[in-house]
């Protein structure tokens, strides 16, 4: 698989109400944008979406984690930099919406595809 950037994680986690986030770095990924609009009934629906596959699927992602394009060393904590935080200032800050695990075939074929917005 041909790489284009390292990806950080921010595993969500929830304990006694309070969320967390567990930071972690994958040095390679393939990362693509792409842009897209739908028309509904109702009007214009912005489809910009982000797909990311990852080689090593070792990586635990689930929906609601938080990828962001790149090597970052902030740590999102609740109280003196938040998720929002981390958004506002990456733009390429995006949540997971779908993971499929690929783990058949030889080493070299074997990723995880996200599906991210």
């Amino acid at each position: 698989m041909r790489t284009n950037t390292a990806v950080t994680l921010y595993s969500r986690g929830i304990s006694n109400r309070a969320e967390s986030w567990t930071r972690s770095v994958s040095p390679a990924a393939h990362w693509e944008n792409r842009k897209g609009a739908n028309v509904i009934a109702s009007g214009l629906l912005e489809a910009d979406a982000v797909t990311v596959w990852i080689p090593d699927v070792s990586v635990s992602i689930k929906a609601d984690d938080v990828l962001v394009k790149g090597t970052i060393t902030k740590a999102v904590n609740t109280s003196t930099y938040t998720m929002s935080d981390l958004k506002a200032e990456y733009p390429n800050a995006v949540t997971v919406r779908t993971v499929d695990t690929y783990d058949y075939g030889s080493p070299a074929m074997q990723h995880i595809r996200v599906g991210a917005s």
